[in-house]
């Protein structure tokens, strides 16, 4: 960590006091350094560009909660402060304060080949995936359903967002899970799989089950149940300004080392990839076609956080969608370990991470209580041991932990070498 991001971590500790350095550090990661964005993101709504200065302590929460902040108490940190990381235009701050803004590098990818070499293992793109019968198909029905789709909303830090984009969840009749819980906010029932979207989730449980699994190395928890698709979410981005924010997807309710598959339908649009803990490692960005499907391989969740950014202009018109897309995210969650995956003081299922700030203790998996982004946590927190079913996966002691190192983690290997 660069001085000139501690000093921006510094200054978000002083505006919010009562969030957790961690988290905090999370989101300015996330947001590549910007602390605009950040506090946009903590306050959930936008910040104006231009303010007077003493409208910069105005928090739009918390202001019943803790004393006005002092002008005299906020760290000096010259022009910087605000400039972007993506901005390099800026001429007024400091050589010292430019040489520690470094772009992270964007690599696209273009082709399936060109994932196989950057991100294999971990991930895969497969173009042409759907017959075409069967992507026509599945078109018309989320067209006929698009309006039934919801904003899909969540609590960050006490404060209730929404995405802007449109979402709809769907499951098979049998499914054990439609009562899920997302920060501190219960699903919505699902949508029942309609004919098509049945023949797409067996044609996805086919294509893993007999082409992918069979021919790839298995990792550490890896499930050695079938893959089975009873569980889908379809976005739907019907503008180019439309996006998802950077994430990985929960391993509470899929597990460690699983699949999840990424098909698209509609225009091409730029999804991206960029590691959990390499502070100035590269973002892949890659093209996702009509019927193409990205399929993010075990291990992709613990390494990597993806998003789906805004687009200025269209790269190619569907006919029929036009620049509108479907992401239909294809997930298998295992009801016998979302059943016995432990509970808080809360009373609800506890969230499963995967340790990764810190090179001491990265790799290690966690549970820590759901509710904390609702500001109403109970702050519960275990180290998780996978092998410990009876004790709902929660590790007796230190040295039970369940951990899993990339193979090309050298940081941490030479870390763990060095004792």
């Amino acid at each position: 960590m660069d001085d000139l991001f501690q000093d921006k971590l510094s200054l978000l500790q002083l505006y919010y006091p009562t969030v957790s350095p961690e988290i905090l550090k999370d989101f300015l990661t996330n947001c590549e350094g910007d602390i605009d964005n950040t506090r946009s993101l903590i306050d959930g709504k936008p910040r104006p560009k231009k303010r007077p200065a003493s409208a910069q302590a105005a928090l739009s929460i918390f202001t019943e909660k803790r004393p006005k902040i002092k002008e005299e108490n906020i760290p000096k940190l010259g022009n910087s402060l605000s400039t972007s990381k993506s901005d390099d235009r800026n001429t007024s701050g400091s050589t010292e304060a430019k040489s520690k803004r470094i772009m992270s590098k964007i690599i696209t990818l273009n082709t399936p080949s060109d994932v196989r070499e950057h991100l294999y293992p971990y991930a895969s793109l497969h173009l042409n995936f759907l017959p075409e019968s069967m992507s026509e198909k599945i078109q018309d029905d989320f067209l006929d359903m698009k309006d039934k789709f919801g904003k899909n909303k969540f609590y960050l830090f006490g404060n209730l967002c929404e995405s802007n984009h449109s979402t709809g969840i769907f499951s098979r009749p049998a499914a054990a899970f439609s009562k899920l819980v997302y920060n501190g906010l219960k699903r919505p029932k699902p949508f029942q799989y309609s004919d098509s979207l049945e023949s797409v989730a067996r044609y996805t449980e086919c294509f893993i089950n007999e082409k992918i699994i069979p021919n790839s190395e298995k990792l550490s928890f890896q499930s050695n149940e079938p893959w089975t698709n009873d569980f889908c979410v379809v976005n739907c981005y019907e503008k180019l300004q439309n996006n998802m924010d950077w994430h990985s997807d929960r391993l509470s309710h899929i597990g460690p080392h699983n699949y999840v598959a990424s098909i698209s339908l509609g225009t091409t649009r730029m999804f991206r990839l960029r590691s959990t803990y390499k502070e100035h490692g590269p973002i892949y960005e890659v093209p996702l076609p009509h019927n193409s499907l990205f399929l993010m391989r075990p291990g992709c969740q613990e390494e990597f956080k993806h998003s789906l950014s805004t687009m200025s202009k269209a790269v190619d018109v569907h006919p029929r969608l036009g620049t509108m897309r479907f992401g239909i995210t294809a997930r298998c969650y295992p009801t016998f370990f979302i059943e016995n995956s432990p509970k808080c003081k809360c009373g609800t299922g506890m969230l499963l991470r995967r340790s990764y700030k810190s090179v001491s203790t990265r790799g290690r998996y966690f549970w820590s209580c759901e509710n904390t982004y609702q500001n109403k946590g109970c702050n519960s927190f275990y180290w998780c041991d996978f092998q410990n079913v009876e004790g709902h996966y929660i590790a007796k002691d230190g040295q039970s932990v369940s951990t899993w190192i990339a193979p090309e983690d050298k940081e941490k290997l030479e870390y763990d070498n060095s004792f």
